[in-house]
């Protein structure tokens, strides 16, 4: 369980580094008119073409620090509205505030949030989020009680910035579908893509390995990129972490991510993989997406149910795939 950071010192201190990990990244500064017709304000917003987000920030005296995100470059001068908020009490626990700082037992600080939305539009706020998110889940004990957060990232992380641009667009696509029965009705085939938004669990499927589980989304969207790059289209459908398909839009193959390696999580890593495949055409190959190599007596339990597995490592704060060839090759 996660321990919400109430000291102002702690908060203080943690809320610079929050910041200071996007300025780094910030390539222009835009001056905006943030916000909707009726209740905006200038600002100037820092855009990092990178994370394709924007950001903005500023603590509020006697309330809180106050961040806002948006995806997409915005034009100078234009209306801009904010596609979500991360937000900070100053001090102690503030539960009107969607953001706060917790602890877990081996002391890592992570960025979560309670699921609070704004946007001005009917449908749109908590219950939303807890029905739609998928991501990382904890329990938080919130000063005495114990609340359910959507976990966004490891502070000290250097994929902080890119979990953080991932929750921002997961949020955007989220407000995009809250008109829509659900984001799996608008996708048809001919359409399939990653959807981050299809990434982690329910509100109701608390994870565990929080901090691995954070970069689950990241290594995902890193190995689509890599897919692309020979030529592969990629998706997702919510059952399956990614499909590869070729250019006639069969698809060749499966993956399963998995950023931890307990003998529970890689059984049912096995399990989910040979269960999402039964009912694909075409006799894709199943491979199991790993952090490191399995034990010898694991390897040759996956070889004889042609399970596959593919390593990744990290480079910078991107995933890389030193034995993709080998895939491809399969997949040819």
């Amino acid at each position: 369980m996660l321990r919400i950071v109430e000291n102002e010192p702690a908060i203080r201190r943690y809320q610079r580094q929050f910041v200071r990990g996007f300025r780094l990244l910030t390539e222009e500064k835009i001056p905006v008119k943030l916000g909707h017709p009726g209740a905006s304000m200038k600002a100037t917003v820092s855009w990092s073409e990178r994370l394709g987000i924007w950001f903005f920030s500023r603590k509020i005296a006697g309330s809180r620090y106050w961040h806002a995100f948006g995806v997409g470059r915005p034009e100078g001068g234009a209306g801009v509205a904010i596609t979500c908020e991360i937000n900070f009490p100053l001090c102690g626990i503030d539960r009107r505030t969607g953001g706060a700082f917790a602890q877990d037992h081996g002391g890592r600080i992570y960025v979560v949030h309670r699921g609070k939305l704004g946007g001005g539009r009917k449908g749109i706020g908590k219950s939303l989020f807890e029905n739609r998110y998928r991501g990382v889940w904890e329990i938080m004990d919130d000063g005495g009680e114990e609340t359910p957060v959507a976990v966004i990232g490891i502070l000290s992380s250097p994929r902080f910035a890119r979990q953080i641009a991932q929750f921002v667009r997961k949020i955007a696509r989220i407000k995009e579908t809250a008109v829509a029965r659900s984001p799996q009705a608008e996708m048809t085939f001919d359409e399939i893509c990653v959807h981050e938004d299809l990434i982690g669990a329910r509100h109701c499927e608390l994870e565990r390995e929080t901090g691995a589980e954070c970069d689950r989304g990241l290594v995902i969207r890193d190995l689509s990129d890599a897919l692309n790059g020979h030529g592969l289209r990629t998706g997702n459908d919510g059952e399956r972490d990614l499909m590869a398909m070729n250019r006639e839009g069969r698809i060749r193959a499966v993956f399963q991510i998995l950023t931890e390696m307990s003998p529970a999580g890689l059984r049912a890593g096995a399990a989910q993989l040979i269960l999402s495949a039964l009912d694909l055409p075409d006799n894709p190959i199943i491979v199991l997406v790993l952090p490191r190599a399995p034990e010898n007596a694991l390897q040759d339990k996956l070889k004889r149910r042609n399970i596959g597995f593919l390593l990744y490592a990290w480079e910078g704060d991107r995933a890389v795939f030193p034995g993709l060839k080998d895939i491809l090759s399969r997949i040819a």
